[in-house]
C-alpha cells in the first residue's frame, strides 16, 4: 500500500504519434531518477527500461525523442503529477539490446536552448519583464515573487532561461529573498522559496539513511562595489564594502545605484549580503526515504543532530531514486 514511507511512482509516455505507454503497468522500469537542480534549470529524468517487444515492435523503436513523459506519485491518496516533459535522448545500441534509457527535461528545457535578443525600456518592473518573455513564448506565468524596476536593457543577445534568471537575480541583489523558478506543466511559476504550507520532516531513526557535509567556498563574496548611473564615457564608482577579504580573498560583486536611490540604503544592502556571504558555506547532503511531495525552495524540518543538523531548512537541490524509493536532498 503506497504511503510516504513507501512511495509508488508511474511513468508514463505519449507518442507524438498518439500512442500512450504505461510503462509501470507494462512492469520494464528498471531505474527511474528525478533530479531538480537550479543550476540545470530543468529538471530532468533518467528512465531505463527493459526493451520489451509490443505487437513485434520493441519500446526502443516505439519511443522516441520528442515524445512526451509524464511522472505520477502515489502516497496513499490516489495519484498525482510530479514531472511533465519532452524525452530528448535515447540511448541504445541496437534494436535488440535488453534495455534503453531515455533522458527527459521539463519544458523549461526550450528556454534553457532558444535565444533571443532582448531589450527593455527604463522603469520596467521584474514581474513585466518575465510576463514580457513568458507572453511571447505562449507560457502562462504565475508570479509570486517580489519585483524592482530596472535600468534600460540595451539590446542583449541571451537563452530565454538565462534572460529571466538575469533579471530574477538583479531582484534578489536588492530583496535579499531566494526565488523559485520552476515549471509545472506549461506554467512557469515564480516564487519566493520557503512558501510551503506543510513542512515535512527529515529525521534520525526514522526516515534518514546517511548524511554527507561539505565545506565550501562556492558562492563566496567579500567585497561589494556601488556604481552609479552609466555617463558616456564612464560609470562612476560610488562606494565599496568589505568582509573577510584578509581570509578569503576578494571575491567582488557589482550592485548598482540608480539615481533616485540613496546611497545609504544601497550601502546597506551591500553590508547585509556579506554578512551572509563573506563566509564558508555549509552544504547537507542528506539520503532519505523518498517524499515526493517535497520540492526544491521548500521548508524541510531536519533532525539530524549528530551532524549538526537540526530546525527548519531550505531544499537546494533534490533528486528522487523512485526505483530504490530513497532521495538525496541538498540543504542550504
Amino acid at each position: 500500500m503506497p504511503s510516504l514511507g513507501n512511495p509508488l511512482y508511474k511513468a508514463v509516455v505519449k507518442t507524438t504519434s498518439g500512442q500512450e505507454y504505461d510503462l509501470y503497468k507494462l512492469k520494464v522500469i528498471l531505474d527511474l531518477t528525478i533530479s531538480d537542480d537550479p543550476d540545470s534549470l530543468a529538471k530532468e529524468v533518467s528512465l531505463t527500461v527493459m526493451n520489451a517487444a509490443k505487437n513485434g515492435v520493441t519500446l526502443a523503436t516505439l519511443i522516441q525523442p520528442s515524445d512526451r513523459l509524464y511522472i505520477y506519485a502515489n502516497v496513499g491518496h490516489g495519484d498525482f503529477e510530479v514531472f511533465r516533459g519532452v524525452i530528448w535522448d535515447r540511448d541504445r545500441v541496437t534494436d535488440t539490446e535488453k534495455k534503453v534509457t531515455f533522458t527527459a527535461y521539463d519544458y523549461l528545457i526550450y528556454m534553457m536552448k532558444s535565444q533571443d535578443y532582448f531589450y527593455y525600456k527604463k522603469g520596467l518592473s521584474t514581474k513585466e519583464i518575465v510576463k514580457r518573455i513568458c507572453t511571447a513564448w505562449k507560457l502562462k506565468l504565475k508570479y509570486s515573487y517580489g519585483s524592482i524596476k530596472n535600468k534600460r536593457i540595451k539590446p542583449v543577445q541571451k537563452n530565454i532561461g538565462d534572460m529571466i534568471v538575469y533579471v530574477l537575480n538583479k531582484a534578489k541583489s536588492k530583496l535579499s529573498s531566494r526565488y523559485i523558478f520552476t515549471i509545472e506543466g506549461t506554467t512557469v511559476i515564480v516564487k519566493y522559496a520557503n512558501t510551503n504550507t506543510t513542512i515535512y520532516k527529515i529525521e534520525e531513526g526514522k526516515n534518514v539513511i546517511s548524511i554527507e557535509i561539505k565545506e565550501t567556498m562556492d558562492d563566496i563574496v567579500t567585497k561589494i562595489k556601488i556604481y552609479g548611473e552609466a555617463k558616456k564615457k564612464s560609470i562612476p564608482k560610488l562606494a565599496s564594502v568589505f568582509k573577510n577579504t584578509s581570509k578569503f580573498g576578494t571575491i567582488q560583486e557589482v550592485m548598482d545605484k540608480d539615481k533616485k536611490e540613496k546611497l545609504s540604503k544601497i550601502k546597506k544592502q551591500a553590508q547585509k549580503k556579506l554578512k551572509s556571504s563573506a563566509k564558508v558555506k555549509y552544504e547537507y547532503i542528506v539520503t532519505a526515504i523518498s517524499n515526493p511531495k517535497i520540492k526544491r525552495g521548500d521548508t524541510v524540518y531536519v533532525g539530524c543532530g549528530t551532524a549538526g543538523l537540526k530546525g527548519n531548512k531550505t531544499v537546494k537541490s533534490i533528486t528522487h531514486d523512485c526505483v530504490a524509493g530513497t532521495m538525496d536532498v541538498v540543504f542550504y
